[in-house]
């Protein structure tokens, strides 16, 4: 008698993942994050003399300039603090932000011929992008901390939340990245915009200006700003000096809901990327 084979059928899906499988599966392969990372920080300062100093030189200059222009010359008023301290602590969340989203978008394009080659979940080149922004994140702390000094300042207890902070952060950036580069993979006029976004997106944030310089009925408008919600948390967390406010909360459960949608749409486009990068 011939034994009868077992019959073993594959199926294959071509379906998207679910939101929680694709966060497996970034699981599985997070060890690319810092693959990616340390590449680029070798790339970023590679063959510069003052190497990772740029990082300082930076926000430095723009510290600078606008504490002579706001500061010194206009001579506004910032919640009881030196304005100097006060800009700083701003840059802080929106040189963050910033980065994330300019560096993630384009990591697409960067990495068009590791895409071609082999598979991973391509969120993993944004995530990547998050560790070296925390890495110019801390050298721009060390502008604050010479200042808090001078001025005296005391730091609240409140800097425990600096990690719920920091992830507030990062996910109004990582927001930007999914539903842009959703696009941007195929209409690249969305890359030369962003310079744009970026520029007005920081006079549209409490950065260097103080919220009560704002006509009344204009102030709430920055409630819609998840940015404004996260300078103000940082200052809230460094300083004593600025109130608690319930939108803040109100702005993370949203800015979440749309990193999440965008990450399910980015993860829907993203077996396309590898046809046109």
């Amino acid at each position: 008698m011939k034994s009868k084979k077992k019959e073993i059928t594959i199926e294959i899906n071509a379906s998207p993942d679910s939101i929680s499988n694709y966060l497996k599966k970034i699981w599985e392969y997070k060890s690319l994050i810092w693959v990616f990372a340390k590449r680029d920080l070798k790339v970023k300062y590679a063959q510069t003399f003052i190497g990772i100093t740029w990082s300082i030189i930076h926000p430095l200059t723009t510290l600078l300039i606008f504490s002579f222009l706001f500061g010194y010359l206009l001579n506004w008023k910032t919640n009881n603090l030196p304005y100097t301290v006060y800009l700083l602590s701003g840059l802080l969340g929106w040189n963050f932000f910033s980065y994330i989203v300019q560096a993630g978008i384009i990591s697409i394009h960067e990495s068009s011929h590791i895409i071609k080659k082999i598979y991973f979940p391509k969120t993993i080149l944004p995530l990547s992008k998050i560790i070296i922004a925390l890495v110019e994140l801390g050298l721009n702390l060390l502008l604050l901390i010479p200042l808090i000094l001078f001025f005296k300042l005391t730091i609240s207890w409140k800097i425990i939340f600096i990690p719920f902070v920091l992830f507030f952060n990062a996910l109004c950036g990582l927001t930007l990245v999914f539903w842009i580069a959703s696009f941007a993979y195929r209409r690249r006029d969305l890359l030369h915009i962003l310079p744009f976004i970026m520029y007005f997106g920081i006079w549209l944030t409490p950065v260097f200006f103080s919220p009560d310089l704002l006509p009344e009925k204009f102030s709430p408008l920055l409630d819609l700003n998840p940015m404004a919600n996260v300078i103000n948390l940082w200052r809230w967390m460094f300083f004593d000096t600025i109130p608690f406010n319930i939108n803040w909360i109100i702005s993370f459960f949203i800015v979440l809901f749309l990193a999440l949608t965008g990450m399910f749409y980015y993860n829907n486009r993203e077996y396309k990327f590898s046809d046109y990068v």
